[in-house]
């Protein structure tokens, strides 16, 4: 067998030294095992880490959001941005995007289902011992990945929101030039640990229903090592009745008109519980699950905006919302 060479990364590669180990040890494995199809595999890897180093380096070509820049008479800059996107509404929010925010949202999916393609590979093709332990580092990536969007989801809806204060979107529009920014090393754990932490629990929760109070989902919440703040910020005195709703959509994976009906249903049939289907782990597969999960953080989102343009009762943020715009008022200039 001739000698395999090891992958060659691009100057401005999207992949960290963990992240280019990983692949290496994953297309090594693939080059050497005897499965049908294993070498077209190793070599797709080898074209996808190529695609991607050429589309970081797409977003390197564009300019920083936080920095100034000359165009003609006109400069613009960190400032300039604040002030455009925090203007804006949920229908023109995109148009005012610095192009290195598009690109970057790109690269996130590119990414995204890469790792996806790899965990493909460890199961098809890998030795058991090797894919189990590369499987789950390919999941962590893909975890990292979705909760950049999901931040960055959570943010630019605050930035549009014109029912918010400016200086909450100003704020929202600064965090979310960090992570345009910083796109190649961003992690919502450094900025955001409340979030990165409480949706690393949720994922381990599975919600049962019962009598629909959710004092068993928010237990196994602590124990599975979600943030207390996020929890505290639901259970203070006096929330809202929507802030309320907001909560128990995230705990159950339902909207809070479905759990409504099912409160009334108990109580006409004289029952006391109900038993749930929780549709944020997916298959019981890691990677199928992370996406799930987005798609549970997706259908909250877009019911809650749909409701605020609509004007129709029912919780008008994803509990994440409410608890970000709590967490962006603490911070200070």
């Amino acid at each position: 067998m001739s000698q395999l060479l090891p992958i060659a990364y691009g100057p401005q590669t999207p992949f960290d030294e963990n992240e280019r180990r990983l692949i290496d040890e994953v297309h090594r494995m693939a080059m050497h095992s005897s499965a049908p199809g294993a070498a077209d595999l190793g070599r797709t890897i080898e074209q996808q880490v190529a695609s991607l180093d050429q589309l970081g380096a797409v977003l390197a070509g564009y300019p920083s959001p936080i920095r100034q820049q000359q165009l003609g008479e006109r400069k613009r800059g960190l400032s300039t941005l604040v002030e455009a996107l925090s203007r804006t509404n949920p229908a023109n929010f995109e148009f005012f995007l610095p192009t290195r925010a598009i690109v970057g949202r790109a690269l996130v999916m590119a990414e995204s289902n890469f790792y996806r393609l790899l965990r493909h590979v460890c199961v098809d093709v890998c030795t058991k011992d090797h894919a189990e332990k590369c499987a789950a580092c390919a999941a962590g990536r893909l975890r990292v990945c979705l909760y950049t969007k999901l931040a960055e989801e959570v943010l630019s809806t605050l930035a549009s929101d014109d029912h918010l204060d400016r200086d909450i979107r100003s704020k929202a529009v600064l965090a979310l030039a960090q992570i345009w920014e910083r796109r190649l090393t961003y992690r919502v754990r450094d900025f955001f640990p409340i979030l990165d932490a409480t949706w690393e629990a949720r994922q381990r929760v599975t919600a049962t229903g019962g009598t629909l109070e959710g004092m068993q989902e928010v237990f196994e919440l602590f124990k599975a090592g979600c943030d207390p703040r996020f929890v505290d910020y639901f259970v203070r005195p006096h929330p809202t009745d929507d802030e309320i709703q907001a909560f128990r959509e995230f705990l159950f994976g339902r909207t809070a008109e479905e759990l409504k009906r099912m409160s009334r249903r108990m109580a006409h049939q004289g029952s006391n519980s109900v038993s749930l289907r929780d549709k944020t782990t997916g298959n019981n597969d890691e990677l199928d699950g992370a996406t799930a999960f987005y798609e549970f953080f997706r259908a909250r989102h877009l019911q809650a905006m749909a409701r605020r343009m609509a004007r129709i009762p029912g919780p008008k943020r994803t509990a994440e919302g409410y608890v970000m715009i709590s967490y962006l008022k603490q911070m200070t200039d």
